[in-house]
């Protein structure tokens, strides 16, 4: 729980501090720049973001129809900011998840993690040609606590940097408006750390029986769209393949994440979360009479709750 203590923290910070900041700064450039035509103020930092958090809860008392009792949470982070100076642009993009759920009461009550992301994205990128840039980017992913194979809540199946992916290159990107992003890079390397002995011991997530680190150098594309489809509606979206050289080239890696965020008024949102991973090098086991093999991996969630967006 102290991660999920850190993490709410997190979502407090990044809606509130920042928003404070921006109405100062935006106060002072008002009085200082009042008489100056604003086409002629470039605008170097494009700041968006969002985050909710939505609770859930059920209690049951005599209820003749059954029930448990439950108490569960989903919260999201997704925050965006972009810096452009002449041929210079800085792409930073911070993406966290997290949510719980806890059934029955007392002793007997039982905790499930519905959501644990944590994921962060910084590219530079130098323009070579009319929003073609040389770019350098690096991406890291990970979770905040440790996840078993529910309802066996006593055998870790991961935890924080196990695994954790962190895939950097230098490449080419194309960027025709702020709410789209396209990086391809042929020389990238992913590196996949599992820093925990057991998991390491038993070969989790692709490393040698042993080791905590696996690395691989191939090709790698993301692109990223996050665009208001309509009033009070936003999309945003992330695509990304990668395939290894010298171990089984022509196998894609994706990872798929989606966020449609549907605003109710300023306090009150309705989120639909999904992400789906496909790894040929993580073997998941759904029949114990067959053996484990890579599968597709696929997330949904849908919340309703407090949310705060920064635009």
């Amino acid at each position: 729980m102290k991660q999920l203590a850190l993490f709410l923290v997190l979502i407090f910070l990044s809606c509130s501090l920042p928003a404070q900041e921006i109405q100062k700064v935006a106060k002072a450039k008002t009085e200082v720049l009042a008489d100056v035509p604003p086409d002629s103020v470039p605008k170097r930092w494009l700041i968006r973001g969002s985050g909710s958090i939505a609770f859930t809860q059920a209690a049951f008392s005599n209820w003749a129809s059954g029930g448990q009792n439950s108490l569960g949470l989903t919260s999201y982070l997704n925050f965006k900011a972009n810096y452009r100076k002449g041929k210079h642009v800085w792409a930073n993009t911070v993406d966290l998840g997290y949510g719980f759920n806890l059934q029955g009461k007392g002793s007997t009550a039982v905790f499930n993690k519905t959501n644990d992301k944590i994921e962060l994205t910084t590219a530079y990128g130098f323009e070579l040609h009319k929003k073609w840039y040389l770019t350098l980017l690096a991406n890291f992913r990970s979770q905040f606590a440790s996840g078993y194979n529910y309802p066996d809540d006593s055998t870790v199946i991961s935890k924080f940097l196990a695994p954790g992916y962190l895939v950097a290159g230098v490449g080419i990107s194309y960027t025709p408006a702020n709410w789209f992003y396209l990086y391809i890079s042929p020389a990238s390397g992913r590196f996949t750390f599992v820093n925990d002995s057991a998991l390491s011991a038993a070969g989790a997530f692709g490393v040698e029986k042993g080791k905590k680190l696996r690395k691989e150098f191939g090709a790698y594309l993301r692109t990223d769209f996050n665009k208001d489809l309509a009033k009070n509606i936003n999309l945003s979206t992330t695509l990304e393949l990668f395939t290894d050289y010298f171990h089984n080239f022509g196998s894609i890696d994706v990872n798929w994440s989606f966020l449609l965020s549907m605003k109710v008024n300023k306090w009150l949102a309705a989120s639909i979360q999904t992400q789906l991973i496909y790894d040929e090098d993580i073997m998941i086991q759904t029949d114990p009479t067959e053996p484990a093999g890579p599968r597709t991996q696929f997330k949904e969630l849908f919340g309703i709750g407090l949310t705060y967006n920064l635009n």
